[in-house]
């Protein structure tokens, strides 16, 4: 009696790839990467003599190619004139102006290297506010839901197509076909039917990585443009695209899935393919498989990091070994269950015995890599240990590395555990059908694995977030509709100027915010709360002057005027430029 098909195992790798599309999904738009530290002129400041140009710092290097930086008069005409240019390694903006004296409105979209999007709004005045209220200036709404989503998809279909072409290869070159010479089933019907799902099922795959990579040139337009999904795919504005650093790193990988595809119809191919052997196709294919690794790694955080050249790398490298794993156990999966019931049951388990043999080995190897390098790239994304629980990228990067546990707990499993029952009398074949059912399991914990790795691509690394700490106090809070602003310059012991503005859904002061109320407390022993006198600089922007000592801070605003009232708590630290390090801020 055959084992019966698995109507569980469909709909527990169902419920996999839902779970890890939610994950993939659920991250949106990717967050900025690179933060701004800083601008000169200073947000809400003011300026005795105007200056000459506007200059915007920012925690990596960014690209201008296909953003923005505009400034605006009170009257809403724009006084921005000659070429932007870029200083400090592309991290400095360089805006060149002709201000006279009042309000002033900068916005600003620029692309990080890593090919994320950051945009944002800010005034200065320079002498003294103008008398009259600025003109609204358009905010940039950015990209919408729906180009979020499908963004998400493609990623989804991009990861999900690269761990199938490469497992299906891993796993019949170097599994299935030595298992079945070893157990005499070469020529058997089962060996067959592995090979005509492979060659069915791999082309497909390919096609999938291939529309995949085309679509993320399309979202990736859509995204860092807030152009629709049909003017993005307009030829000039891609072309805009493609001159960035991430379209260089696309078009070297759209080669190199091409490259991959000639790999693939050599080795699904009946007769030879240009009379070249298949072991020289999977030398390919590999090749092709290492330069797309590196090309996405290239779009990524490692780019931006302090040691590019180990970063890159190691995220590639980290790629690969995924694949391996994952997609060589999905690969298993898949290609056993289509040759099971071809396979008489005498030499089911003997058969699964030698599968589990040469797999665990690779996937041993690809567990080691997979630590080595996943350490690596732990090391350069975050700034302190204590990242791991205090930063949102942090937490999901834990949970992956707990969730990687598990996972390799079923590996030990199949490893020590799985070969002496398959060797064990087993006539009705319980062992084999356990191992099924358990190789689901740690395909299901895997694919969870790879949608928080997935999910990571959409976080702002400790590093950044570190480098942010360092600055000026600039923190933002929601408040109904509004957004509220503290800045504190310059954030060190001594005089300070304590900016606190209501901005709206455009991005400008709210001048519907008639009085603020604000109380500063210092927090630890000694301290106390009192409150801060603000005074109204322009519509909705308040400003305090106040000494500051080295200490921690919570300052509670509260704006009237909106019903209900428009409250926000935030917390800071000084220290001195002499002691440690600024402490750790973290974002909201």
């Amino acid at each position: 009696m055959h084992p019966p098909p698995l109507p569980d195992l469909t709909r527990t790798l169902a419920s996999a790839v839902m779970a890890l599309a939610v994950v993939l999904l659920s991250a949106g738009p990717a967050a900025a990467h690179a933060v701004l530290l800083r601008t000169e002129p200073s947000p809400q400041s003011t300026v005795q003599a105007a200056p000459a140009d506007v200059r915007l710092h920012f925690s990596e290097s960014v690209e201008a190619a296909f953003g923005a930086v505009r400034i605006f008069d009170v009257d809403g005409k724009r006084v921005d004139h000659g070429e932007r240019t870029s200083a400090g390694g592309g991290r400095i903006v360089v805006v060149p102006a002709r201000l006279g004296e009042g309000t002033y409105t900068v916005t600003w979209r620029v692309v990080s290297t890593d090919g994320h999007l950051i945009r944002g709004a800010f005034q200065f005045y320079v002498g003294a506010p103008s008398t009259i209220s600025p003109v609204p200036i358009e905010a940039d709404a950015g990209a919408g839901t729906a180009v979020g989503w499908g963004f998400g998809v493609v990623r989804f279909a991009w990861y999900s197509a690269l761990l199938a072409v490469i497992g299906l290869v891993v796993v019949r070159r170097y599994v299935w076909v030595p298992a079945a010479h070893a157990a005499g089933l070469a020529d058997s019907d089962a060996t067959a039917r592995v090979t005509r799902r492979f060659t069915r099922v791999l082309p497909w795959a390919w096609g999938a990585l291939l529309a995949a990579w085309l679509g993320r040139l399309v979202f990736q337009t859509a995204s860092i443009s807030g152009l629709s999904l049909r003017e993005s795919a307009r030829p000039d504005i891609l072309g805009d695209v493609l001159a960035t650093s991430f379209g260089e790193s696309w078009l070297a990988g759209l080669g190199f899935t091409l490259l991959a595809g000639l790999a693939v119809a050599g080795l699904t191919r009946r007769g030879s393919l240009f009379g070249v052997r298949s072991e020289t196709w999977l030398s390919v294919l590999a090749g092709a498989a290492a330069g797309l690794a590196l090309a996405v790694a290239n779009m990524g955080h490692a780019r931006t990091e302090a040691n590019p050249t180990l970063g890159v790398p190691s995220v590639a490298v980290h790629l690969l070994a995924v694949a391996v794993w994952v997609g060589g156990l999905a690969a298993l999966v898949v290609l056993a269950a289509a040759a099971w019931s071809a396979v008489p049951r005498p030499d089911r388990n003997a058969l699964a015995g030698r599968l589990v043999a040469r797999f665990s080995r690779l996937a041993l190897g690809a567990v080691a890599v997979l630590v080595v390098t996943g350490t690596v790239n732990s090391i350069l994304d975050l700034a302190t240990v204590t990242d791991l629980w205090r930063t949102t990228y942090g937490r999901v990067l834990s949970a992956k590395i707990l969730l990687l546990a598990v996972a390799l707990l079923f590996g030990a499993w199949h490893l020590r555990v799985t070969p002496r029952r398959l060797a064990a009398a087993d006539p009705a074949g319980a062992a084999s059908r356990a191992f099924r059912r358990s190789s689901v399991l740690e395909l299901v914990v895997l694919a969870s694995v790879v949608g928080f790795a997935s999910a990571l691509v959409a976080l702002v690394p400790g590093r950044s977030l570190a480098e942010l700490a360092r600055g000026p106090v600039n923190e933002t809070k929601d408040a109904g509709d509004y957004t509220v602003q503290l800045f504190i310059d310059p954030s060190s012991p001594g005089p300070n100027e304590i900016h606190v503005t209501f901005v709206d859904s455009n991005g400008l002061g709210a001048g519907d915010v008639a009085a603020l109320s604000a109380i500063l407390t210092v927090d630890g022993p000694g301290g106390g709360s009192t409150p801060l006198p603000m005074r109204l600089l322009s519509p909705g922007h308040f400003v305090a002057n106040r000494e500051l000592a080295a200490a921690a801070y919570r300052l509670e605003v509260t704006g009237t005027g909106p019903a209900p009232p428009l409250a926000a708590a935030f917390s800071f630290k000084l220290r001195d430029p002499g002691g440690d390090a600024a402490p750790y801020r973290l974002s909201p």
